[in-house]
């Protein structure tokens, strides 16, 4: 209406609300009774539900973010979800768990199954021993790992955590030195691969039993000791926190407090493994309170000289002579020569005579057998 108008009494504006009302009541019966009614009503359905579905999640989204909201932990949190950096980040992380208590995190960990794929092993891992200088730096590394993330585990449950070390310095992911994975981000003051590197747990100093006990651990594992229990593991937490990162990869096995995961997909076969040590271990300066110091030797110089010996005066070796008597055997006695006796002989054989006549007698011969009388 513009200034120069008159304004409409009230009379007229009833008449035309009544006939807009009246226009509205023969669209809403057209539409009713025509074919399209079926799917407008389909539409509007489908329209209620997802605008109620997405209230509710975003009602969830915006209690989320308040609760991250409430310390410095959940800012840190929230700025690494939006910035959506590589899963590896978020290993062990302390500021990647849910802001729940350690009793609602066991509930929580106990709802996540565990998966029904087969566990395969690792392949032995042995550290070439003739660099001392790296031998002993790895070693006090995945000692110091072992000590202060499974201190109070038993011999399986620390062997498992020396595992995931070995694991993950095979892995693409990871540097290629047992000191390198340990102490990944320990530059940070929060978000480090392992949380004892910047947490301040080294300033602890350790216990001579417990030491000795992670040491012995860690040179197993440095020496070809494969905790088959864990398979290719690179992920673990206790069981008292719940890590964002968990329901995204595979839930293996818990071993004491602490539940261990791999990758899924590929990353997380044996055929990622194949990664090898880079020889030469990195100098940490926070392992300097409480490593071995260890200096390489030269090699030693082994000087090889010729002296002539001194005999002294030769003494000629005489070898007595020894004649052993001859003893002369007399000479044999002269046989007498033997006579045979020739033998007579024969008598002549008695045969009929062809020149005598038919009528001739026939010779007697003499009897050979003796006949009793």
């Amino acid at each position: 209406m513009s200034a120069g108008e008159t304004p409409l009494p009230v009379s007229a504006l009833a008449l035309r609300w009544a006939a807009a009302k009246r226009v509205l009541r023969q669209v809403a019966h057209r539409f009713a009774f025509s074919h399209w009614a079926p799917v407008g009503m389909s539409g509007l359905g489908i329209f209620a539900i997802l605008a109620g579905s997405g209230g509710a999640v975003l009602q969830t989204r915006l209690a989320e973010i308040a609760a991250a909201r409430n310390g410095a932990a959940g800012a840190v949190q929230t700025r690494s979800l939006i910035q959506a950096p590589p899963a590896v980040d978020f290993t062990l992380a302390p500021e990647a768990v849910r802001p729940i208590s350690m009793e609602e995190a066991r509930i929580w960990n106990a709802g996540l199954p565990f998966s029904p794929l087969p566990i395969l092993a690792a392949r032995p891992f042995i550290m070439a021993p003739d660099q001392l200088v790296s031998y002993s730096r790895a070693l006090d590394c995945l000692t110091a790992a072992v000590y202060y993330e499974a201190a109070s585990e038993t011999g399986p449950g620390q062997a498992a955590v020396a595992q995931v070390v070995l694991n993950r310095m095979r892995h693409p992911a990871f540097p290629k030195t047992v000191c390198g994975v340990v102490f990944q981000g320990q530059e940070r003051t929060t978000g480090c691969q392992f949380s004892f590197t910047c947490d301040g747990a080294m300033a602890r100093i350790p216990s001579i039993e417990g030491w000795a006990r992670a040491r012995a651990v860690a040179s197993s594992a440095l020496n070809g000791f494969v905790a088959a229990d864990v398979g290719m593991a690179t992920h673990y937490h206790t069981d008292w926190v719940a890590p964002y990162w968990a329901e995204r990869l595979v839930k293996m096995r818990q071993i004491g407090t602490h539940i261990f995961y791999r990758w899924t997909g590929g990353w997380g076969l044996p055929s990622a493994f194949t990664g090898g040590h880079a020889g030469e271990e990195p100098v940490i300066l926070k392992m300097a309170a409480i490593a071995t110091p260890v200096e390489e030797l030269p090699p030693p110089v082994i000087e090889i000289g010729i002296e002539p010996l001194d005999l002294g005066p030769v003494t000629p070796i005489v070898i007595p002579t020894v004649v052993a008597p001859v003893t002369v055997a007399p000479a044999p006695e002269p046989v007498a020569p033997v006579t045979v006796a020739e033998a007579p002989p024969p008598p002549p054989a008695v045969m009929a005579n062809p020149l005598a006549p038919p009528s001739a007698a026939e010779p007697r011969r003499g009897r050979r057998i003796a006949a009793p009388r």
